[in-house]
């Protein structure tokens, strides 16, 4: 019997199926879709960078990922309603996997 894994700040266990995977300059970038949490929610989908691969499309998986993200260049807004002009930061965030 396995001992479970502890979750170390800033990681998350991702479970779901793989739904596709590809490989981009020596990185694999998975799709994973989650069990939506009831009858009347959608599923998530997020997708993990790992070395290798760790399952095949339509596999069950749970995988520990260490949460990262980047910001990307700012952007003016401007408010339809008020006409006021914000300047917007977008942040996008990352999953990559913790190898056991």
């Amino acid at each position: 019997m396995s001992t479970p894994q502890t979750i170390k700040p800033m990681q998350v266990m991702v479970h779901g199926r793989v739904e596709a995977s590809r490989n981009h300059e020596g990185v694999r970038y998975t799709r994973i879709i989650t069990p939506a949490p009831d009858a009347y929610s959608r599923p998530q989908t997020v997708e993990v960078r790992s070395k290798a691969p760790f399952g095949a499309k339509g596999d069950e998986v749970k995988v520990v990922c260490q949460l990262g993200g980047y910001t990307r260049k700012p952007f003016d807004f401007k408010d339809k309603a008020t006409g006021e002009i914000f300047k917007v930061t977008p942040v996008d965030m990352t999953l990559d996997a913790v190898d056991a």
